[in-house]
């Protein structure tokens, strides 16, 4: 790569570096003025927004200019186009076809067989393919879907119109919902500045539309174009077919020297005024380019044992310092339920299921570690704690779990200093003390916890309003929440009844919201340096940095741990503290759904582990599922649903296979008797454990559970892994009837009898003690119960270990979405209903 001769730019005199990876170019006629030259020689070029510039090399190099230290500064990755989004985050294509985003470290790769992409300050990405069709991703389904037309070529205008060179060379734009044709004919299209559009032509001009004359209007001057990019200040940058970059204006000056060009999201001032900066702890971390890379800061000083007791308290922590740079959050492309970090920059989570995950920065990835919990909390060492779908207290002493007796507990923190507290199901909170090993109550009250670096306790109250407990009573603070959590450094994060990410105000008296890239929370952990990481609705997990330290025993660790979590003792239910699931009224508001296409008949109503909601008519023996495009039902074509035979019962797993269970039925000379399969109408049999099933259930790991009927009259309850073909029984004292699960294995059943009871670990107990009859029972993947009782639903409250009636609704069905709504089914319309 030659090494390109500095240029004297415009009146402001400002001096390029451009390294740009040089290739001899054919002979090319300069440009006149107005254009300047910006020595070089590049393929591809693009601005966004605020004016920061992109480059690919004709090499396939991607660089980026450095505003501040005014030069071109490499980037990682081979190139052939590039797009600038919004937040410094650019979008290209590489030399292969796949098109990548830059999450501020290192390229990600989102799509193949594309040709080029095209990208707003807005967040609305576009890719044309290879085949030339035209895709748009939608960030809260996580995936790109077809927009009508074809393409070759891609821009994005400040009004989120879509501009398109065609296949043919001839230019569109589409709004949405209409194309419209335009005349003339183009190489490359690009938009910015005040509304502008331009084009290369395939003649090598470069011209402008026209609102007035509806026409490309030339740009004189220049000739030889192949592509261009137009400048927040309206500035034409265009490069000719040997790889020459000019300019119609001169550069603008650079700006603040301050200003970082970190992908934005939101500034966030410090809470704490901090008098040793970040950079005086530690040497800077190289990174293969700086824009948006997370700050790599050791996190733990260790304090020797000659160091004099005096001298100590003038020791600053580094993880206590908070960030001065912009909060910068990007998608880590991975999933979680929840997650928790600890002081030292360790990070753990739990998914869906309850599985324990650990992150691990050289990886990139959640990786599994042993155990199954409902809440996770990390010490300042990076030791897991956590409360088990029983209630029990456990932590990880790096071999096994081990439960902290005599104590249940529905949420619990762990502030920097070490203290950990809890929150019961009944709202008393407890700190742990660690000479005797137990939890001691404290005043105040809570249904979930956070500590601060200071060891003072803060609680969501059960009217969801924050709460910080250092006086009796503690004080209210006018914000409702649903997490919480406090960093090292004192910061306090919440996300909000709204699911908005906020934090608290440098004055403690309110909170303010924090841009969190358009995303619905469910929740936020803090880390060093008061830098968070949160989990949207859709959980996904998006990290605002990653936090530099030892992993090489993580993997040994988890290797040699048990992953026993199951305890003895009391148990009870962790309140849903973070879910999407309703917060439980006497009254909820239901809003009835078109049943569409399906048989005016009773229906049976299920949740599927995809996402999609069923029924099945016992008329028409058929299955529609709910179509939220249409906002109807859909009869679903199925070989299950269609024989004409009576279902017993089914449910749906997460690939969209349906089982379901026949009991001693034939058709057409065909006898169908117990367990089956259907994914894409392909029906297989399975070796149920029985004959004869009562009934089925699948929790949200694909996990089979079945009911079968014994001779004696004493009903057994088996189970199935998702990826085994073996039934084992779930011995317990029940005689079963009907069985759903939630997260964790949080097994609930109604015996023959009709009493409600939930698995404790070593067998089913009655809940309430006093005992209720139910004629149904679901459980959301979250953990919200539901049964039916008289035909009211009813929500299982943990508060007050009871089941409380919704009173304004009748019903014969009942499920629970992945949500925790309730969805019923009443009569023979049916009638079909689900909460607001």
């Amino acid at each position: 790569m030659e090494k390109l001769i500095p240029a004297l730019i415009g009146a402001i005199g400002m001096v390029l570096y451009l390294v740009i990876g040089a290739a001899p170019g054919t002979a090319q006629e300069p440009p006149a003025a107005p254009w300047i030259s910006l020595s070089g020689t590049i393929a591809d070029i693009a601005i966004n927004g605020d004016g920061q510039a992109y480059a690919v090399g004709l090499d396939g190099t991607v660089w980026r200019w450095d505003l501040v230290e005014t030069r071109w500064r490499p980037m990682s990755g081979k190139m052939t186009r590039i797009a600038a989004a919004d937040g410094n985050r650019p979008w290209a294509v590489s030399q292969s076809g796949a098109a990548f985003r830059y999450n501020g470290l290192w390229w990600e790769e989102w799509a193949k067989d594309v040709r080029d992409v095209g990208a707003d300050s807005l967040g609305n990405v576009y890719i044309a393919k290879t085949d030339g069709s035209i895709f748009k991703w939608y960030d809260l389904r996580s995936e790109w879907r077809p927009v009508p037309g074809a393409a070759i070529r891609l821009a994005v205008d400040g009004d989120a119109l879509l501009w398109v060179i065609a296949p043919d060379g001839t230019v569109q734009s589409f709004d949405g919902k209409n194309w419209q044709s335009w005349n003339g004919r183009a190489r490359d299209i690009a938009a910015g500045g005040t509304g502008q559009v331009g084009i290369a032509t395939p003649e090598g001009d470069v011209r402008l539309l026209s609102d007035a004359d509806k026409a490309w209007v030339k740009v004189g001057g220049i000739a030889g174009v192949v592509t261009l990019a137009i400048a927040p200040d309206s500035a034409i940058w265009a490069v000719q077919s040997n790889g020459g970059l000019y300019s119609n204006k001169a550069l603008p000056s650079t700006g603040d020297p301050n200003q970082k060009q970190q992908a934005k999201t939101v500034t966030a001032p410090s809470i704490n005024a901090q008098v040793i900066t970040p950079q005086a702890l530690s040497a800077p971390v190289e990174v293969a380019d700086s824009i948006a890379a997370p700050n790599l800061l050791p996190q733990t000083i260790v304090v020797e044992d000659n160091t004099p007791t005096a001298d100590r308290s003038s020791i600053v922590d580094p993880a206590s310092v908070t960030a001065s740079d912009p909060i910068t959050f990007f998608d880590t492309r991975k999933t979680a339920d929840q997650i928790a970090i600890g002081k030292d920059g360790s990070i753990f989570a739990l998914d869906s299921n309850g599985n324990v995950l650990r992150w691990s920065n050289s990886r990139r990835d959640f990786e599994s570690f042993p155990g199954s919990l409902v809440r996770i909390a990390v010490d300042p060492n990076g030791v897991p704690w956590g409360i088990s779908n029983l209630g029990r207290v456990f932590f990880n002493t790096g071999q096994r779990w081990e439960q902290v007796r005599n104590v249940t507990a529905s949420d619990i923190a762990i502030g920097s200093d070490g203290t950990v507290a809890i929150a019961s199901a009944s709202g008393r909170l407890f700190l742990f003390d660690e000479d005797s090993k137990r939890f001691n109550q404290i005043q105040g009250s809570g249904i979930e916890v956070a500590v601060s670096p200071e060891g003072i306790v803060w609680t969501i109250n059960s009217d969801k309003f924050v709460q910080r407990c250092d006086t009796v009573p503690c004080k209210i603070l006018p914000q409702k929440v649903r997490s919480i959590s406090i960093g090292p450094d004192g910061r306090v994060w919440v996300v909000s009844d709204q699911r908005r990410l906020m934090r608290l105000k440098d004055d403690g008296s309110a909170f303010e919201i924090v841009p969190s890239l358009g995303q619905e929370l469910r929740d936020v952990a803090s880390g060093p340096n008061g830098l968070p990481w949160f989990v949207s609705t859709g959980q996904k997990v998006y990290a605002s940095s990653y936090f530099d330290r030892d992993e090489s025993a993580d993997r040994l660790v988890a290797a040699r741990s048990s992953g026993d979590t199951v305890g003895t003792g009391d148990s009870e239910t962790p309140l849903s503290n973070n879910t999407a699931s309703i917060t439980f009224t006497k009254n909820i508001p239901f809003e009835t759904l078109d049943i569409g296409d399906m048989t005016a008949s009773e229906s049976s109503i299920q949740a599927g582990n995809d996402g999609l909601v069923y029924t099945y008519s016992f008329t028409a023996r058929n299955i529609a599922y709910y179509d939220e495009l249409k906002r109807a039902f859909s009869v679903k074509s199925t070989t299950i649903g269609n024989h004409g035979l009576d279902l017993n019962g089914f449910v749906v797993d997460s690939e969209g296979g349906i089982w379901g269970n026949f009991n001693n039925q034939s058709e057409g000379g065909v006898s169908y008797e117990g367990l089956y399969r259907e994914l894409d109408k392909k029906l297989t049999a399975y070796d149920a454990p029985c004959d004869t099933l009562e009934n089925l259930a699948i929790a949200p790991d694909d996990t089979l559970y079945v009911v079968c009927s014994a001779s004696s009259g004493n009903n057994k309850l088996y189970r199935k892994a998702a990826n085994s073909k073996t039934f084992t029984e779930i011995k317990s004292s029940a005689n079963v009837f009907r069985v759903s699960i939630g997260r964790a294995q949080d097994i609930w059943i109604t015996d023959v009898d009709g009493y409600v009871y939930q698995w404790d670990g070593r067998d089913f107990a009655k809940r309430p003690r006093s005992g209720q009859t139910a004629s149904a029972i679901s459980v959301g993947s979250e953990g919200t119960v539901y049964i039916l009782s008289s035909s009211k639903p009813r929500k299982w409250n943990p508060a007050n270990q009871s089941f409380d009636k919704v009173a304004n609704i009748d019903a014969h069905y009942i499920t629970v979405d992945q949500n925790g709504r309730p969805w019923t089914s009443y009569g023979q319309t049916p009638v079909i209903k689900r909460a607001r």
